[in-house]
């Protein structure tokens, strides 16, 4: 790309980059994330020096706007696999990381913004070569790298920023510039503006299916792989278009559905990318990945698996089934105290169920027996309490049998992540406890984001496990698992899990929701559920996600 670079403007302009951007030299000593946040400092500043008109020599931006993303292409791409494959990121941590993340991309997308505002009218600034089509790409990759960070934390995108990208889609058409074979980076593969801008667009429709970040990450991977051509059309053919996005409007490409054309929408077909998907979802039904993705980095199959069935369903151009409610909800306004992770979801079951039953807590949420237990015990029995700082509150907007509506601040929480298993107690009433899945999460107005809960049991009960020894008398160890007055902490065979019964629209079986970490399938176990001890063999999960583990237990 230097070369190129050099061909155009020459090399004293290459010396006089370096001299007025050295500081890029010292990224290569840098930390991916301290080096791309100092690349977005940076950047600030040149846009501030751009936006007060002072005095900025384009080409030598362009250049350095072209050495940058070179440069940082890897950090991002590396950032980004570890942000998805490593399931249980510290909060901190991975705010930190989505957050360098987008704002880099952020600040390289407003500067080739600018950038190309200046330099991209031929009249007024002469660009030789591929430099208009690269220049344009390099834009849309930066506004897609933003958005699927975004995506990854469930945030929205910028305002205007499809209002922009079709500013862009504008100036490539009026130049002849669409359909430009092009190479944005070594090794990426082949594509046109053409192409990137319906990559980009079909991204953006996915927001709606309510992917996690893996998922989110995949459909990336696919697009960029599989969708390399594309023709848009400006002419309206209902048999031969599904998608389509207006010109005029802040939002990615929708199904045409009670649509009314315009001039200033635009159409493409997906037909050849629905014919891969549909290949690719046979092949990963085998346990195996498409050899045309084999270069897409993409390790789990399952998963691959999974998100080729969502975009297939999403986008099939016959039996489609639009997602809706499968009841309706009644509206209602009431808080609850949320908490994820299986053992402290375990505690306050364990004092949901104590509230339940009778038994007086003292305002830290602790028994007399625990109290009294707590000054000879090691390490306290339960860290939940009813007032605990710990807990995050969320506002229930509406439920139904199966599901709950909620409202939480996209700031302030970390737990709304689809497919988290979450307890909720309710303020109104303590000894009340829901277990649920966070189905979907969307954002909504003033920072808010509407997170959809599917309701698995409305009445758990907290249950305590050891797993039997071969030589094991059953009746030895029951007398230890209910006893009561033993502190688990004494034992590290003993765990908690969360028994869920049979409830009428909820569930036939009954289950366990176990930690995954004491969990060894098929394996015999001495269960106690509210003092009545009982022996099984639990065997192979039937749900298994995050810490946690669910297996049928007829009890």
């Amino acid at each position: 790309m230097k070369n190129i670079i050099q061909q155009i403007f020459g090399s004293a302009l290459i010396k006089k980059t370096h001299a007025q951007f050295a500081w890029v030299d010292d990224l290569a000593e840098m930390d991916d994330i301290a080096a791309l946040k100092y690349c977005y400092q940076q950047l600030a500043i040149i846009i501030a020096q751009m936006q007060a008109e002072q005095d900025v020599d384009y080409k030598v931006l362009l250049e350095l706007l072209i050495q940058l993303e070179d440069v940082n292409y890897t950090r991002l791409e590396k950032l980004s696999c570890q942000f998805v494959q490593v399931e249980n990121l510290k909060p901190e941590l991975e705010i930190n990381i989505s957050e360098a993340c987008y704002n880099y991309c952020r600040q390289s997308y407003i500067a080739h913004l600018k950038v190309i505002e200046k330099v991209i009218n031929p009249n007024k600034f002469k660009l030789d070569g591929n430099m208009p089509v690269i220049i344009l790409g390099r834009a849309i990759y930066s506004a897609m790298q933003m958005m699927k960070w975004r995506m990854f934390t469930q945030a929205s995108p910028p305002t205007k920023m499809w209002i922009q990208l079709f500013m862009l889609y504008r100036i490539a058409s009026q130049q002849a510039l669409l359909n430009i074979p092009i190479e944005l980076f070594k090794l990426s593969p082949s594509t046109s503006l053409s192409a990137y801008f319906v990559q980009m667009c079909m991204l953006g429709q996915l927001t709606q299916s309510n992917l996690h970040k893996q998922q989110v990450d995949i459909a990336y991977r696919v697009l960029t792989h599989w969708l390399t051509r594309a023709h848009i059309s400006k002419h309206f053919t209902p048999e031969q278009y599904l998608f389509f996005v207006d010109l005029e409007k802040d939002f990615p490409a929708k199904r045409m559905r009670n649509f009314e054309p315009n001039e200033q929408c635009r159409y493409w077909e997906l037909d050849e990318l629905e014919k891969q998907i549909k290949v690719g979802v046979t092949v990963s039904d085998r346990g195996e990945i498409p050899e045309s993705l084999l270069g897409a980095k993409i390790e789990s199959v399952k998963r691959l698996n999974d998100t080729l069935s969502i975009m297939l369903a999403e986008w099939t151009k016959t039996n489609y089934v639009r997602q809706r409610r499968k009841e309706p909800r009644q509206a209602t306004s009431k808080t609850a105290k949320v908490n994820a992770g299986i053992i402290n979801i375990c505690n306050q079951v364990q004092q949901a169920n104590q509230i339940s039953s009778g038994l007086r807590l003292s305002k830290d949420g602790k028994s007399f027996d625990e109290r009294l237990r707590s000054h000879t015990a090691l390490t306290q029995l339960s860290n939940i309490t009813i007032n605990s700082g710990s807990l995050d509150t969320w506002i229930v907007t509406d439920e139904s049998l199966h599901g709950l509506g909620t409202r939480v601040n996209k700031y302030a929480n970390i737990l709304a992540r689809p497919d988290k298993l979450i307890g909720l107690m309710m303020d109104e009433d303590p000894s009340q406890i829901m277990i649920g899945i966070i189905r979907g999460v969307k954002p909504t107005t003033n920072n808010q984001l509407k997170v959809g809960i599917e309701i698995m049991s409305r009445h758990p009960n907290w249950v305590q496990l050891r797993q039997l020894r071969n030589e094991e008398l059953f009746a030895e160890t029951v007398s230890f698992v209910a006893n009561k007055e033993q502190p688990a902490n004494f034992d590290i065979g003993l765990f908690s899990g969360i028994y869920l019964p049979i409830e009428a629209g909820l569930s036939s079986i009954s289950t366990l929701i176990l930690p995954k970490l004491n969990y060894k399938p098929n394996t015999s176990y001495a269960v106690s559920i509210s003092g009545t001890p009982k022996r099984a063999i639990l065997g192979e999960p039937i749900e298994s996600c995050d810490d946690w583990i669910k297996v049928a237990f007829p009890f």
